[in-house]
């Protein structure tokens, strides 16, 4: 099998939408050999900012001089974003072998009367026996929605497990409240092993440490109190922490929550006996953090920025930034989004703030909100409404209205960002 046909594979899977539950994984995984034993993971769960802290912990440990799987989704850029190796995506023809490898043994489940493997779990097994066979020294594993049930949380023992921020989003599937949602992330957690929790999770946290002493551990929270925000501008947020000063490329003050949570997390891997982490130098790693579509200045005069905010609290703190360094400035959106995205809230936020807007439907995705559709939810709140039929025509149409001194920004969802400025 080709690259071709694996992706024409997983797009007829896509179809099938998610299916909860551990059963056919586990069942994969056991007739691979069960690859995942075989890595040492920190396996993290949330809402926002599990990217951000990986990143950070990512480039920390390439600093040290490990060889770093990473597995993500959604992905911006391109499919094989999601298999990683020191920041290098998979190649084609490997994908092509592995999935290749994998065929025999899915049909072999499904011709037994297994319900479907899902494309998710297809990759997720893809990306343990990749990750064992290839050497890395650790694999930092990202959920895909939930946790509990979700086909990474097939570890028995990761090295730590990490609760990024948590909030409202995949309501349908998770639940309509935090606390409901909470209790879905926290099934990553497993007895004994340290877990390491974003420091404003208020509403998750009753949960959190209820799950916490169900598995005998003590979470690690960041305190606040020994960090000092230095400065926040366009090209650093730079802060104190502990007596010790970082400089972090990523934006946004919730992106120092991100970061003083990764260190905390770096401190558990310092702990552990068989990982040499005592030189590493945490300032170093983080001055070199890159993380794509996430407040991302791609030009100025005027600047373009992308950013993938997608749901409420994603707004949120996009509403931060623009009122923190933009307030005097004419501002652009360019906006796609998901119907099953709290759109309306967001909306309701973060159109004021804009002049105008360029509305598009999000390319390759069922789940898309029509552009016809979000451009009469915007115009409450802004009637200077354009529709494009692509990310680069919206870009473009962007760049000819806009002046040196305006603010063109592209947020709704991570998959059409990545078009956006490439």
């Amino acid at each position: 099998m080709n690259y071709a046909e694996a992706m024409k594979d997983i797009a007829g899977r896509n179809r099938l939408g998610s299916v909860w539950g551990l059963e056919r994984i586990r069942e994969l995984l056991k007739r691979l050999g069960d690859p995942q034993n075989g890595c040492r993971v920190v396996h993290i769960a949330g809402t926002n900012g599990k990217g951000s802290i990986l990143a950070c912990m990512d480039a920390v440990l390439q600093e040290a001089g490990y060889r770093v799987g990473k597995y993500i989704s959604p992905t911006v850029f391109c499919y094989l974003e999601r298999f990683q190796v020191n920041g290098a995506y998979m190649e084609e023809s490997v994908f092509a072998e592995y999935y290749t490898r994998l065929l025999p043994h899915i049909m072999a489940m499904e011709a037994d009367g297994r319900k479907r493997i899902t494309s998710f779990e297809l990759e997720t097994a893809l990306a343990f026996l990749y990750f064992s066979e290839c050497g890395v020294d650790l694999l930092l594993l990202e959920t895909g929605m939930g946790g509990r049930l979700d086909a990474t949380n097939v570890v028995e023992r990761p090295l730590c497990t990490i609760l990024s921020s948590i909030s409202r989003d995949h309501m349908g599937v998770l639940g309509n409240t935090v606390e409901a949602i909470a209790y879905e992330k926290a099934g990553i957690l497993r007895d004994g092993v340290p877990c390491v929790v974003y420091p404003w999770n208020q509403e998750a946290m009753q949960v959190i440490e209820e799950q916490c002493e169900r598995h005998h551990i003590q979470p690690i929270i960041p305190n606040v109190k020994e960090l000092q925000i230095v400065c926040e501008d366009l090209e650093y947020e730079t802060f104190d922490y502990k007596n010790v000063k970082y400089r972090l490329k990523l934006l946004g003050e919730h992106q120092i929550w991100n970061g003083i949570t990764a260190i905390e997390a770096l401190e558990i891997l310092r702990s552990q006996q068989d990982i040499d982490l005592e030189n590493v130098d945490i300032q170093k790693g983080f001055a070199k953090v890159k993380w794509k579509g996430r407040f991302e200045i791609l030009e100025q005069n005027p600047y373009v920025i992308r950013d993938g905010a997608h749901n409420l609290d994603g707004a949120r703190r996009l509403y931060e930034q623009l009122t923190k360094h933009f307030t005097n400035r004419r501002i652009l959106y360019i906006i796609g989004v998901l119907e099953d995205k709290e759109h309306q809230a967001m909306l309701a936020m973060l159109a004021p703030l804009a002049e105008r807007i360029f509305v598009l439907t999000v390319p390759g995705q069922e789940r898309a909100l029509p552009a016809e559709r979000l451009a009469e939810e915007v115009r409450p709140f802004c009637s200077r409404v354009s529709l494009a039929e692509s990310p680069e025509q919206a870009l473009k149409m962007a760049k000819q209205e806009a002046g040196k001194e305006d603010v063109i920004l592209a947020f709704g969802s991570l998959y059409y960002i990545g078009r956006i400025g490439e």
